[in-house]
C-alpha cells in the first residue's frame, strides 16, 4: 500500500489555550507520511513559544512566521509551501480523530476521489457539551450547497493537491471561507467521497466559530446571493426551485 503524504495547514492567532493540544494530537497520529504547516506571524500571547518548542523537536512541523490578513490569507500562505498529496485544514483548537490519516490513506489506495469528507463532533465549551454533526446524505454539488448550506466543515474535508493548484481561498471572506470555496469549485466535475465517521472535534470557545453577533451569517448570506444569481443565469430552474431561491434572496435582503 502506498502512503500518500498528508499535509495539514493550521492558521493560528493567539491560540495558546488549545494549540499545544492540537499539535500533540497531530503528532499522535500513527500515520508516518505527514506534515503540519503552522501559519502564525501575529500572535501576541504564548503561541509562538509553544509552536517553537514543537518545531525544534519535529522536522515534519513547519512554522511560517508571515503576517496574514485572516484565516483565508493564512491558508493561501500555507498552500504556497505545502508538499503533500492530500491537503487539509485544522484550526489551532481542533482535534483530529484517532488514525484519521490512516483512514484517508486507505480510501486513497482503494478508490479515486478529488476530495474526501467526514462527519465531526462539536464541543460547546460554555455548556460543556459535545454534539455530533452528521453530513447530509446527498450529492455534494452547487444546488445542494445553496439549498442546505455548508454541508461539511472545512476541517473535515481533505483535498487532492491538484484542487489547490487551481483554486485558492477568497481572502475577503473571514467567516464563510469554506462555503465560498465549496461553491466556487462546484463548477468542476470533481469526485467527492463521503465517509460516515467523525474526522475531528471542533471546539467552540469564544473563537471565530462562535458567531455571537451574526457576522458569519451575514457574510454567508452575501456568498449565497452571489452564487444563487450565478446558478440562475447558467441553469434553467424548475418553477419550484426558482420560487425557493427568490424566497431566500428576499429574506436575505432584510438581514
Amino acid at each position: 500500500m502506498h502512503n500518500y503524504k498528508i499535509s495539514i495547514i493550521m492558521p493560528s492567532y493567539n491560540g495558546e489555550k488549545y494549540i499545544g493540544r492540537s499539535i500533540n494530537n497531530f503528532l499522535s497520529q500513527e500515520y508516518p507520511n505527514k506534515e503540519l504547516i503552522i501559519v502564525d506571524g501575529k500572535s501576541t500571547d504564548r503561541s509562538h513559544a509553544i509552536i517553537q518548542s514543537f518545531v525544534e523537536k519535529n522536522k515534519n512541523i513547519i512554522w511560517l512566521k508571515y503576517p496574514d490578513k485572516g484565516i483565508s490569507s493564512a491558508l493561501n500562505i500555507g498552500l504556497e509551501k505545502v508538499s503533500g498529496d492530500i491537503i487539509g485544514y485544522l484550526g489551532s483548537d481542533d482535534i483530529l480523530s484517532p488514525d484519521i490519516f490512516g483512514t484517508i490513506n486507505d480510501y486513497a489506495n482503494k478508490t479515486d476521489f478529488d476530495a474526501i469528507y467526514f462527519d465531526s463532533y462539536n464541543f460547546i465549551a460554555s455548556e460543556n457539551k459535545t454534539t455530533f454533526r452528521k453530513c447530509p446524505n446527498m450529492e455534494f454539488n452547487r444546488k445542494n450547497l445553496l439549498k442546505y448550506g455548508t454541508m461539511v466543515g472545512m476541517q473535515d474535508m481533505f483535498f487532492k493537491k491538484h484542487v489547490f493548484l487551481k483554486y485558492k481561498f477568497d481572502e475577503e471572506n473571514k467567516y464563510s471561507l469554506d462555503y465560498e470555496f465549496y461553491l466556487k469549485i462546484s463548477k468542476e466535475n470533481y469526485k467527492y467521497l463521503y465517509v460516515p465517521v467523525p474526522a475531528t472535534t471542533h471546539i467552540f470557545d469564544n473563537n471565530i466559530s462562535t458567531d455571537a453577533d451574526g457576522k458569519q451569517m451575514r457574510e454567508a448570506s452575501e456568498v449565497f446571493k452571489k452564487y444563487a444569481h450565478w446558478y440562475e443565469r447558467h441553469y434553467q430552474f424548475t418553477k419550484k426551485m426558482r420560487g425557493y431561491f427568490k424566497k431566500i434572496l428576499l429574506m436575505l435582503k432584510f438581514q
